[in-house]
């Protein structure tokens, strides 16, 4: 039986109901020459214990997507789902 990688094309994602929509991964985010959230992370030595890095990047790629110049009352409030503390919203506030 073919992956759905075969079946629907790299970057896709099937819903329970078979429909096709695209998704982002971290891999998919910034280069290698210009490495987005990624570098902030970095920068702010943000990446703790790292088991919700990378949902944290996404998170802040999805608001700064939507908002790219928010405030740090709207970073807190978009990664509010995810534990968090002060060196993750100054990387966010960085690449913002």
């Amino acid at each position: 039986m073919p992956s759905n990688r075969e079946r629907f094309g790299q970057g896709t994602c099937v819903s329970e109901r078979g429909t096709r929509s695209a998704s982002r991964t971290l891999e998919g985010l910034g280069t290698p020459d210009k490495p987005h959230l990624q570098k902030a992370f970095i920068d702010e030595q943000a990446a703790q214990c790292g088991y919700c890095t990378s949902g944290m990047i996404i998170a802040a790629a999805d608001l700064l997507k939507r908002n790219p110049q928010p405030t740090e009352g709207q970073v807190r409030s978009a990664l509010a789902g995810n534990l968090c503390h002060n060196r993750i919203i100054r990387a966010v506030m960085r690449v913002a």
